[in-house]
């Protein structure tokens, strides 16, 4: 009786033991997956005679929602930007749409194809191999931002040259407007994201009414639970 039992308990492990392996097997097959993928595509975007550009023929060849590429300083940051007509698809696909936890980096669905929102939203998952918009947070150090200060977005017609003004955690339901009613109503936002800052921007009032566009990049943050990392960026042409 006392051998059977053993056996049983014993068969009973083996199986858990398996599963777990399985699942982590699962686990960390996704993120090579995704690894792999999206360093083809850099190569394919990267394929431009001009250096430091982005070859978007190349890009919309393999999918047609591409609307940009985002680098940032002293990162892994470095992807295609994808927009869809929900913010539901590129959660749970890459940019070549397969299905993969990693998803894509992705413009709000209401924000301008062409960038031309007043606020310019763009997500992307917190991985923990620390791909995809993971370096986010490092925007939240002040030690990090002396050095590394810019986010470039390239499109089909022009390359912007971003400076962050503001990095901070805040819950998952915090609202970000994608347009403004008023100039007025711009600079009262502007002024919230300033005050909730991780990292001091040292912005005048003045310099804040000349800030046209906002660019912001979203993340998950575990500090507690449903958080999310903000970074804001404006045009380096904006502000002094």
């Amino acid at each position: 009786m006392k051998k059977t039992l053993f056996g049983i308990l014993l068969a009973l492990c083996a199986v858990i033991f398996l599963f777990c392996g399985w699942k982590l097997y699962q686990y960390y097959h996704a993120y090579h997956q995704a690894e792999t993928e999206y360093n083809e595509i850099q190569k394919d975007a990267s394929s431009s005679e001009e250096e430091g550009k982005i070859d978007f023929q190349e890009l919309r060849k393999i999918n047609k929602d591409v609307v940009g590429w985002v680098r940032a300083d002293g990162t892994k940051i470095d992807y295609p930007i994808v927009k869809s007509h929900d913010n539901e698809e590129y959660l749970s696909h890459t940019f070549q749409g397969t299905e993969n936890r990693s998803g894509a980096i992705f413009m709000d669905k209401n924000c301008s194809s062409t960038f031309d929102s007043d606020n310019n939203v763009i997500y992307g998952h917190h991985m923990r191999d620390g791909s995809m918009f993971a370096d986010l947070l490092k925007f939240r150090e002040e030690s990090f931002l002396k050095e590394n200060q810019e986010i470039t977005v390239y499109t089909p017609e022009k390359t912007l040259h971003l400076k962050v003004i503001s990095a901070y955690a805040a819950g998952g339901d915090t609202l970000i407007p994608v347009t403004f009613a008023s100039q007025e109503k711009k600079e009262e936002y502007i002024s919230k994201i300033l005050r909730q800052s991780d990292i001091s921007a040292d912005i005048s009032e003045e310099d804040q009414k000349k800030i046209g566009k906002l660019y912001t990049f979203v993340t998950c943050s575990y500090e507690e639970e449903n958080n999310r990392t903000f970074v804001h960026a404006v045009e380096s042409d904006d502000i002094t």
